[in-house]
């Protein structure tokens, strides 16, 4: 499996990556890196370790820019292969930067992904195709069984890089096959809960929060669309 680095200061999120992504029996670690920097850092390269670059995937979870800017070089010279860095808040990484980030990488030979949020990740480039395929992770994509107008059975076959989505599916058995599962689903989304920030986020009139949300409860109504054609064919096969 591709190796997986995830760098951080402080939160919520990078610990819940770290324990779903290292549950998926593949080489990942995790990096602390300093919270209190200057506005500026003249040599970024002093705060990043030797290690810092040459994992498979880098996930940078809300680093300092100029720190964040520096990876793709670090990445191209340790033998990396690709940059994640998730933005489940707006204000972590400006348009001007990704653009910068983009630019140097391409150049690096470097892949790189600002998925807002994380789990709306995409895998457009063969090492975070690796990735997402070898972790099973991205957009969520649950499959259930219906019996007796119940989920008898739920499997995430495709989870959110935090787990979130696998950690409802597991919830999801016994209850009511309709609408009655979508609420469900939306009452655990929150519970656990998702992590993507209540901020507006630009051009999009809605939350990352929200927009996490609706693509999730979008997989569930997937799936229980399935399973239940799924039934019925079954049934139509037994008459």
């Amino acid at each position: 499996m591709i190796s997986v680095q995830i760098l951080h200061t402080e939160g919520h999120l990078w610990p819940r990556l770290l324990e779903h992504l290292a549950s998926m029996g593949g080489e990942v670690s995790a990096t602390q890196l300093p919270d209190q920097l200057p506005m500026m850092v003249d040599d970024p390269r002093e705060f990043l370790s030797a290690s810092v670059g040459a994992a498979g995937v880098t996930i940078a979870v809300n680093i300092h820019h100029d720190l964040l800017a520096e990876l793709p070089s670090l990445i191209a010279e340790r033998g990396g292969r690709a940059l994640i860095a998730p933005r489940e808040d707006p204000n972590w990484i400006r348009p001007g930067l990704i653009m910068q980030i983009n630019e140097a990488a391409e150049k690096m030979g470097v892949e790189c992904s600002f998925p807002e949020p994380f789990c709306s990740l995409e895998p457009v480039t063969p090492a975070i195709q690796q990735f997402c395929q070898e972790y099973r992770v991205g957009r969520t994509k649950l499959e259930l069984v219906i019996k007796d107008g119940q989920v008898h059975e739920a499997r995430c076959v495709r989870s959110t890089p935090c787990g979130l989505s696998q950690w409802v599916a597991e919830r999801l058995v016994g209850v009511e096959a309709g609408e009655a599962l979508i609420e469900r689903a939306k009452v655990l989304h929150h519970s656990r809960p998702c992590l993507a920030s209540m901020t507006m986020a630009p051009g999009m009139d809605d939350t990352l929060m929200h927009k996490s949300l609706f693509m999730f409860l979008d997989s569930v109504r997937e799936a229980l669309a399935a399973a239940m054609s799924e039934q019925q064919s079954a049934a139509g096969e037994k008459q």
